[in-house]
């Protein structure tokens, strides 16, 4: 009993010892508001609800969430940091075990003469480790971020495959209407063709009106395929993130042309402020998450350098004979505390924390910089947004006109007041236009997208 005490005695003198003090946590980087907010901003209570028309997108979300291979990795990655932080919190606990044994053995005696024995036993065992210096607290708290950083890692793949993927619907309309744009011009354009060759053939018109109306058709032809092209392969990324084989692009070029998405307005006020975004952002969590198991990491290498105490004991029963188990003269039963401390590991363990620290740093600068990286993705969506409604608006007053400006120059072309090259020139302003529309339009749709994705989503829609 004396030794006991004085090995307690030893552990508590040690246990005197602090923890080690970690450098400052992640830093609050956010400003005091957004420097870049447009004038009227689209937006939704979710990502597909920022459209009048959503039906057709939230499908695709649907599909998303539903098969996408890289949610299943990362909800599985989920469940195994849930049930190894499980098993952490477990360890703090004591262990109990029960055994039975049984032999028979040959053996001599003093006199040389072999005799058989048979020995039967049985025993419960339990053993606990005290958490002198909170290693197996910060094993289990390390354990527990982790999983709290797999569950936010989860969120934030859904978010961010959940943009990517309403993105590239939304490319696929705009190329899809582009496409629709190019085969109505090449319409309008071999009419012009046919007038042209009629007017050459009564005389009225020239080789070189015919040659440069030739070159129009042809010059239009050739966007066709290269939009086509371009529509299939955005299709084919689409089909990877919803979880399917790839389409067959030519059967898909069938199927009913979606209307361009139509953005809703939503009101200043329900932006959140620069501190409100770092603190839903999935992202920024994770990373914040991840600094705090790395702190736990350098208090369980800071404890691994000292010595640990265990307490073990034992209840049981031995017999020669299986029926004489359970008397009372065959009980045995011990109880005993270890102290086990490696104090010359020339400097293992001690370099071990200061990896660990070195750990922790590094979520630290990680975490500030998952705050600029979403600071940036906010004010960069913010100020994108506005610049691409403000140019959507002056090139759709751009179309329009050029519209016009082709009805105008066809009109005196037929009536014999101008020539053929002022009709051309007129139409190549008018397709530019009407596609440089089209373009702007779906960059309006990816930055509204934009806009949630870096806001998490959680905007709110105008009555």
């Amino acid at each position: 009993m004396k030794a006991r005490l004085t090995l307690l005695a030893a552990a508590a003198v040690l246990a005197g010892c602090a923890a080690p003090g970690l450098s400052q946590g992640p830093a609050n980087l956010a400003p005091a508001q957004f420097n870049q907010l447009p004038a009227a901003n689209p937006g939704a209570a979710t990502m597909t609800a920022a459209f009048v028309d959503s039906a057709q997108l939230q499908r695709v979300v649907d599909e998303v969430l539903a098969n996408n291979r890289d949610l299943r990795a990362a909800a599985a990655r989920l469940k195994q940091a849930e049930a190894l932080a499980d098993a952490a919190g477990a360890r703090r606990l004591p262990s109990v075990g029960l055994g039975a044994n049984a032999s028979r053995q040959r053996a001599p005696n003093d006199q040389g003469v072999f005799n058989t024995f048979s020995s039967y036993g049985v025993n419960a065992t339990a053993g606990w480790e005290l958490d002198l210096w909170g290693r197996a607290s910060a094993t289990a708290q390390a354990a527990g971020y982790d999983a709290q950083g797999a569950a936010l890692d989860r969120d934030a793949a859904q978010l961010s495959l959940a943009g990517a993927a309403l993105n590239l619907q939304a490319q696929l309309i705009g190329f899809g209407h582009r496409l629709k744009l190019a085969k109505e011009t090449l319409v309008v354009q071999n009419q012009l063709l046919d007038l042209v060759k009629a007017r050459v053939g009564a005389g009225r018109g020239t080789a070189l009106d015919q040659a440069r109306a030739e070159a129009l058709v042809a010059q239009t032809s050739a966007s066709v395929p290269a939009l086509r092209n371009a529509a299939c392969l955005t299709r084919l990324q689409l089909d990877v993130l919803r979880g399917q084989p790839p389409a067959d692009c030519d059967k898909a070029d069938s199927d009913p042309l979606p209307a361009m998405p139509e953005p809703r307005l939503i009101s200043l006020g329900t932006l959140p402020d620069p501190a409100g975004l770092l603190a839903q952002r999935p992202d920024v969590k994770a990373a914040a998450v991840r600094a705090q198991a790395a702190a736990s990491r350098a208090n369980v290498a800071w404890a691994a350098r000292w010595p640990s105490l265990g307490l073990t004991g034992q209840i049981g029963w031995s017999a020669g004979k299986a029926g004489d188990l359970f008397k009372s003269g065959t009980q045995i039963h011990s109880l005993a505390a270890a102290l086990n401390w490696n104090f010359l590991d020339f400097g293992a363990r001690k370099a071990e924390e200061s990896a660990a620290r070195a750990g922790f740093d590094a979520a630290v600068a990680g975490a500030e910089q998952a705050q600029l990286t979403a600071l940036q993705d906010a004010q960069g969506s913010l100020s994108t947004l506005r610049e691409t409604e403000l140019q959507a608006n002056f090139q759709a007053t751009a179309a329009d006109a050029t519209l016009r400006a082709r009805d105008l120059a066809f009109k005196r072309y037929d009536a014999g007041v101008t020539d053929f090259y002022s009709l051309l020139t007129a139409e190549q302003e008018r397709l530019a236009a009407q596609d440089a529309l089209i373009q702007l339009q779906t960059g309006r749709a990816t930055a509204l997208l934009a806009v949630h994705k870096a806001f998490a989503a959680r905007l709110t829609a105008m009555p």
